[in-house]
């Protein structure tokens, strides 16, 4: 909390995004409040979706057009015009899903990764790394494109409702409702555990969930965790 981003304001919220040292909600009235350290001045008007990336923010409008704020060096906060029914954000990039279900990103393509180099085709979900980006398409297979160091990029067969990429590794949810992680696993972050899950998130040298019982779990590299929430080591 060395910058406040563990301090929400008070408030009633619908969607929530965490990046590196700020964090934002879209509010019940659908305005959007940012906390933390940089990057909280966020724009006017009404929104339905919310992303944070390492320095930067993004959101969607309630016009569906795209909005972000924030640190600018490799053109990450200029979204295109259009209209977006999804987005991510991550260090130097954004992406998000057009209306036709077909997918654009902006902004750095870290040094030849490709992380913005997104395929054809379209999509339903989408997640933003620094290094790697990944997607849903429609008939519910995964995609990932740019680095691909650690395997973070080839993503497993099969059929996916959700997905998640950070820290060299990417996580979903297969449609029996099971996790899969592939990727870097220095820190075990890519060691799903059994169990049925509803969502889940990827951070740099650690992945969450929350299972079909709405606790949460866990792993790897573990601090101090809330109650109801349960760890696993690798």
């Amino acid at each position: 909390n060395y910058y406040g981003q563990s301090d929400p304001p008070a408030g009633q919220f619908t969607a929530i995004a965490a990046a590196e040292g700020h964090s934002c909600a879209i509010k019940t009235d659908q305005t959007i409040a940012c906390w933390g350290g940089w990057q909280t001045d966020v724009p006017a008007g009404q929104f339905t979706a919310i992303a944070a990336g390492g320095w930067h923010s993004c959101a969607i409008k309630t016009d569906q057009t795209a909005a972000c704020w924030g640190a600018n060096y490799y053109g990450q906060s200029d979204p295109p015009a259009g209209q977006f029914t999804a987005i991510a954000a991550a260090e130097g990039h954004s992406c998000a899903i057009k209306t036709d279900q077909t997918i654009a990103c902006w902004g750095s393509n870290v040094y030849g990764y490709g992380p913005i180099d997104a395929p054809a085709g379209q999509f339903t979900a989408i997640a933003a790394d620094s290094n790697h980006s990944c997607a849903i398409k429609t008939d519910q297979t995964a995609a990932c494109w740019g680095s691909n160091e650690y395997g973070e990029s080839v993503a497993p067969a099969g059929q996916f409702t959700a997905i998640a990429a950070d820290g060299w590794h990417s996580c979903a949810i297969r449609a029996d409702q099971t996790a899969a992680c592939w990727g870097s696993n220095e820190y075990g972050q890519t060691d799903a555990p059994a169990g049925q899950f509803t969502a889940i998130a990827a951070g740099l040298q650690h992945s969450c969930a929350i299972k079909t019982d709405q606790t949460i779990t866990c792993w790897n590299w573990s601090t101090n965790l809330p109650t109801g929430v349960s760890w696993q080591r690798a």
